[in-house]
């Protein structure tokens, strides 16, 4: 019995209303096509130095950003496309080890797409009508990556400041792609930027709470910017460490 099946059962939600969800289905699916699309073009600033105490001291504080060890998330997620129209889906994340597992569903308990990343691979066990197109897959698995997983799942490169004053710790992945996160009390803000300097992310979170002794954000905001910019409010249900 797979992780979703027993989250439906344990929560006893009733199956059905696909119809209602459609909708939403249709507009995830242009986002993820067009995902990688920037909407802005700011250039990074250079980093002010800064000295090693306080360096190490503001890595240290990126680095628990991220929750360890096995988690089960579950949020509820408003989809809303730059015109205006959306949806309000549940979404469920389980971080094991090296493996990533994610599935949506309707707030009547169907489960309209389920997956699971590991080793890079991406295994799709459910995927109703059009969440079948792989391009849906990659591009929420990609979402999911960004904002539960370290970036790039390595150690920052570099720790300053911007130009604004603001601390930030700095990510350089084989790809290119550079990610800056910025953290304070409130919670933290990653902005992803592609191979050629162009933000095609920006996530917020905030109103952190602790469970299990570490930091978990109650409220999530992913914004992506391309030809069909989308952006993801997600609410905290429930956080398990497992």
């Amino acid at each position: 019995m797979s992780i979703m099946q027993r989250l439906v059962g344990e929560k006893t939600i009733l199956r059905g209303a696909l119809k209602s969800v459609l909708p939403c289905v249709f507009l995830l699916l242009l986002a993820a096509c067009s995902a990688l699309q920037p909407v802005h073009l700011p250039d990074l600033t250079d980093l002010d130095a800064v000295d090693d105490s306080q360096a190490g001291q503001f890595l240290q504080r990126c680095r628990n950003n991220f929750v360890t060890g096995n988690w089960q998330f579950v949020h509820s997620i408003a989809f809303k496309m730059a015109d205006g129209g959306g949806a309000t889906v549940i979404g469920v994340t389980v971080l094991d080890g090296q493996k990533l597992h994610c599935a949506l569903m309707t707030v009547e308990g169907l489960v309209l797409f389920e997956a699971e990343l590991a080793q890079e691979k991406l295994a799709v066990s459910r995927a109703l009508p059009p969440f079948d197109n792989p391009e849906f897959a990659r591009g929420l698995i990609r979402d999911v990556q960004a904002i539960f997983l370290p970036p790039a799942g390595e150690e920052p490169k570099a720790a300053g400041r911007l130009v604004g004053g603001e601390l930030v710790c700095r990510y350089h992945a084989d790809n290119g792609q550079i990610t800056d996160l910025l953290v304070d009390e409130k919670g933290s803000r990653i902005n992803i930027y592609d191979p050629d300097l162009n933000r095609s992310r920006s996530i917020v979170a905030g109103s952190p709470i602790t469970v299990a002794a570490e930091r978990v954000p109650e409220t999530l905001e992913l914004t992506a910017s391309g030809l069909s910019a989308y952006t993801l409010t997600m609410t905290l249900i429930s956080a398990d460490k497992i």
